[in-house]
């Protein structure tokens, strides 16, 4: 009986099934091939000054640093407790601003972001969504360095395919439960 409740796919947000984990390798793909690509032709060109690189990778370097020490002082304080929703706004919150900044808040004040922060979060992202594949974590994909380095995992969601994880978890703990149900059919039967 308690394997009906038991979830087979694990806990949305913190497990990944199959098919979410591949999904995060192309997202990571998505994120990482066009920019580097553009990279790669601007410094063929010579587009892309030594300077301008330099603020990219100062800039990674922050996201990184915000994100780690983010992750280090709310983990335990906060993330570990809280509404996912809570977590995910609080991780997801600066990705999604800066990442969308210049269609939204941007034109509203006429304030523009250097090019070097918007790519820099590009990159975290797209390396971000690659280490969640690798080390199977089906939460915020901002959060994976900090993973790496914490060894701690704390459920939030990923914006774009918590859905998707939520549909895949609806699939395999269905299947589970048919699997369960024969199993205790069939011992029923036998008796």
């Amino acid at each position: 009986m308690s394997q009906n409740s038991k979830s087979r796919y694990g806990t949305l947000g913190l497990d990944v099934g199959w098919f979410g984990r591949w999904s995060r390798l192309v997202w990571g793909l998505f994120f990482l091939a066009p920019i580097v690509i553009a990279l790669i032709q601007a410094f063929n060109e010579s587009r892309i000054s030594l300077q301008f690189a330099g603020f990219t990778v100062f800039y990674l370097m922050v996201i990184t640093v915000a994100y780690t020490t983010v992750y280090w002082f709310l983990g335990e304080r906060l993330f570990a407790t809280a509404n996912p929703w809570i977590n995910t706004v609080i991780l997801v919150g600066p990705a999604f601003v800066l990442g969308w900044w210049e269609l939204t808040i941007g034109p509203l004040t006429g304030i523009r972001l250097p090019m070097g922060l918007q790519l820099a979060m590009g990159l975290y992202i797209g390396i971000s969504f690659i280490l969640q594949w690798r080390i199977n974590y089906g939460g915020c994909e901002v959060v994976s360095i900090p993973i790496l380095l914490f060894k701690r995992r704390y459920t939030t969601y990923c914006i774009p395919l918590v859905a998707t994880d939520a549909l895949e978890k609806a699939i395999v703990d269905r299947g589970n439960h048919a699997s369960a149900d024969e199993t205790v059919s069939l011992n029923f039967a036998a008796n």
